[in-house]
């Protein structure tokens, strides 16, 4: 708490400069106004970091062209890596204090950066998280953490909100909507000396298939020492773009899924953490089949090649354990019917379940 104290104090007179990361690819149609967003912030002490990840669409020429328009505005081209490399380029260009990151598709308020610097220098919390609005276009939705207040977290409490971003446990799961809330590093703001001080990075999806920005969450939280949550809706994420990478089939999604939470696994290091956290680690691999199985039932091949992969899904001994044991009793009613029907490890079953869930979501 007396660190906290010295940052509040030592931030009263000083404005610190926020970088704001933007890893590109082939988003033209998007990315201008995703940086006029950025440069209209009523917080102008901000740098902007454009990382054109190779991009084949005209974006990079568009990158270059916002850069005479604003001193603010730094660009680097690199050969296509995918989103963590760009990142991790993002941050390792980056000169600011605290360190922001946006998807090349969405946008920010105008007084999103300035309201997380007043609760920063308010609280001296190391990470600030937020609210978002789902874009849909023809529509928009407000999301917010349903398990969180607005204040800062330290002590116990910040345990407590460490152990969310691993998993939900309990009275908790019923509001299993907002089982991975935390986990995108777009709705928050971060203090680059603990990324720097412990060479955090994100990691390849190619090698984890999801999640990279949660296992990077869990790596800046087991660093940090004090979270604030900010009941404001900051983000618009743009979900009318039916070319990003959540809407797309994995390939090897089962195995990368595997080595996802032997990662998690050995980060956190839940049997060493008391109870909750290995319950919050076995509901983590309960969550995980079910985007496993929704995963499988997106893929655009025959029938009999989706019921082998979610086959596959359900004999996996880990998935096996951690079904047996996750508790249906607080959840919510669609939810609890879902895992029922997973539970029964009925092939045919689960695949009418999964192709039902797909077409529900893509009537919005």
């Amino acid at each position: 708490m007396t660190d906290l104290k010295s940052n509040v104090s030592q931030m009263k007179n000083y404005d610190p400069l926020v970088s704001i990361i933007v890893p590109t690819y082939n988003v033209k149609d998007y990315v201008e106004e995703c940086v006029n967003s950025l440069a209209s912030q009523t917080y102008q002490n901000v740098e902007i970091i454009l990382v054109d990840d190779g991009s084949t669409d005209g974006s990079s020429d568009i990158l270059d062209s916002l850069v005479e328009k604003d001193s603010r505005i730094k660009v680097f081209h690199k050969e296509n890596g995918g989103t963590h490399s760009a990142r991790n380029l993002g941050v390792e260009k980056s000169t600011g204090d605290y360190v922001m990151f946006i998807d090349p598709d969405d946008w920010f308020n105008k007084d999103c950066v300035e309201s997380v610097l007043e609760a920063i220098k308010s609280t001296g919390a190391d990470v600030v998280k937020f609210n978002y609005v789902k874009e849909f276009g023809s529509h928009f939705e407000n999301k917010k953490n349903s398990l969180l207040e607005s204040k800062l977290y330290v002590d116990n409490d910040y345990e407590r909100v460490l152990r969310m971003n691993l998993g939900l446990v309990g009275n908790e799961l019923k509001n299993i909507q907002d089982f991975n809330f935390l986990a995108s590093v777009c709705f928050g703001c971060y203090k680059k000396e603990i990324i720097t001080a412990n060479s955090l990075k994100f990691t390849s999806m190619k090698e984890i298939g999801t999640f990279s920005d949660g296992l990077f969450n869990l790596s800046f939280l087991l660093k940090a020492n004090s979270f604030y949550y900010l009941d404001k809706h900051l983000y618009h994420y743009r979900k009318n773009n039916f070319s990003s990478c959540t809407n797309t089939y994995r390939a090897n999604f089962v195995e990368k899924n595997r080595v996802l939470l032997e990662k998690i696994y050995n980060l956190v290091n839940p049997e060493g953490l008391g109870q909750d956290f290995k319950l919050a680690y076995d509901n983590r691999v309960s969550y995980s089949v079910f985007e496993l199985l929704i995963n499988a039932g997106s893929n655009n091949a025959e029938s009999k090649v989706i019921r082998g992969e979610i086959r596959r899904v359900v004999s996996d001994d880990v998935c096996k354990r951690a079904l047996k044991n996750f508790k249906l009793r607080n959840l919510p009613i669609k939810w609890k019917v879902c895992y029922m029907v997973i539970k029964t490890r009925i092939v045919f079953a689960i695949y009418f379940l999964t192709k039902f869930l797909i077409n529900l979501k893509r009537r919005g």
